[in-house]
């Protein structure tokens, strides 16, 4: 009949699925340990064997076998060696049996019983981190318990973690008790469990968002090929198909936009722009840039070997391609790996280069290549954080600012005010001309 013991250390490997030998060795690790403290002496090696019961452990010194005895608790003579073990030779080592202390029965109970516990907690921790280790990539439910300052705290499937400010989609507002999507990045270890990392502002959880409404994606006939973000602004997604006759465009917006609208849900105000891919830089570009109208595009190399981009477009479609606060021309940017430079334009929108032109008067010229050298960070009087802002959004050369009014360049972000020194800086420029 199994002992207490025996049965509380069976159940526990079965339901932990734990192996029964790593259990036995850490009960006897414990009560050798335990043993040492009260009753040994720190330099002895001790040696557990545990039985089916409490009252079946035998402890043992190791001992090595030496002609002469200089430590008494490490080493034994030859002859008292070979009263244990006939058979033993000088430099073999003996198990020698210790006799136990009257109290030591409930110590090693004690013992036995918080090594089980511990058991038990390693392996629900062991087996929790490796179920989510095997759910890093994927959506996750999580719900609110605390909403701090810098953090909300949320529970998922168990367990607690932080979902910091910068990982939060930017203006969202959090209560407890709502249920929130969260794609789960990695998973840590600790004493207390796994350490979940999860992230509302990547652009994987906008990838795995769409994932989990398109079947087209999750069967690779559409997939995503760029995408860029700012939480809680605007998201470009950039998507193809590799089939024949297969529209990714439609296959992410779905009929009535039925697709796009369950993602736009869980992403609150943020703008979501779905677009066709283009190996095609010219055409992506303008992709990109929609629904503004470009008249004219030049690429070219910046100073530092960068990819850079000159947008022309007429005075009425500005605002539209750079967008509030520059958000539409800084995330094309990011879409298609470029700065982009929007300048206003006023001639045909397409220029046939087989047209002969007429000599551009020198002066005229020479004017044209001081303006096309001057940046608005060499003007007097403007505001550092107002020429980093402009310069952000590709608004950086003197030719870009020319005709343009206080309350039209106050539409990228900026102030009327800030705009009007601006606008003064700049005239006040080309006057000196």
């Amino acid at each position: 009949m199994q002992s207490q013991l025996q049965a509380a250390i069976n159940q526990i490997c079965a339901e932990k699925n734990i192996e029964q030998s790593v259990v036995v060795q850490a009960i006897e690790s414990a009560i050798a340990l335990a043993y040492k403290k009260d009753f040994g002496r720190p330099t002895q090696n001790i040696k557990v064997h545990m039985g089916d019961s409490i009252a079946d452990i035998r402890i043992f010194e190791i001992r090595t076998v030496v002609e002469k005895v200089v430590d008494f608790d490490t080493e034994i003579s030859l002859k008292e060696a070979q009263l244990i073990r006939p058979d033993v030779e000088v430099g073999g080592t003996v198990y020698v049996p210790v006799e136990l202390h009257e109290n030591f029965g409930r110590i090693a109970a004690q013992t036995a019983k918080q090594v089980l516990t511990q058991q038990i907690q390693e392996a629900e921790r062991s087996m929790l981190h490796e179920k989510f280790t095997n759910k890093v990539g994927e959506l996750l439910t999580a719900r609110v318990q605390k909403v701090d300052r810098d953090s909300v705290l949320v529970e998922i499937e168990g367990v607690t973690t932080l979902l910091y400010n910068k990982q939060q989609i930017r203006g969202e507002k959090y209560f407890t008790g709502q249920r929130i999507k969260v794609y789960l990045e990695s998973v840590g270890q600790s004493s207390k469990g796994p350490q979940l990392k999860i992230t509302r502002s990547s652009k994987r959880f906008i990838e795995a968002l769409f994932e989990a409404e398109i079947p087209e994606m999750r069967q690779e006939l559409v997939y995503i090929a760029r995408i860029a973000r700012e939480a809680g602004v605007r998201c470009k997604i950039a998507v193809a198909s590799d089939e024949q006759g297969v529209d990714p465009v439609g296959a992410f917006v779905g009929q009535r936009g039925s697709r796009i609208k369950a993602v736009m849900e869980e992403v609150g105000e943020e703008r979501l722009d779905i677009i066709q891919f283009s190996e095609d830089p010219k055409k992506f570009l303008l992709a990109a840039l929609a629904p503004a109208k470009i008249s004219k595009v030049e690429f070219y190399k910046g100073e530092k070997g960068e990819d850079r981009v000159k947008i022309f477009v007429r005075e009425e479609e500005r605002a539209m391609a750079i967008g509030r606060k520059g958000q539409n021309v800084r995330i094309a940017g990011q879409l298609v790996g470029m700065q982009i430079d929007v300048l206003t334009f006023d001639g045909p929108e397409e220029e046939d280069e087989s047209i002969v032109k007429a000599p551009e008067p020198k002066q005229k010229k020479e004017k044209r290549e001081v303006n096309e050298k001057v940046t608005i960070d060499q003007l007097d009087g403007v505001n550092p954080e107002v020429v980093a802002t402009l310069m952000e959004i590709g608004l950086s050369q003197i030719k870009q600012f020319e005709g343009l009014k206080a309350d039209e360049l106050a539409e990228i972000g900026i102030s009327v005010e800030e705009a009007q020194t601006v606008v003064d800086a700049v005239a006040k420029y080309l006057k000196q001309l």
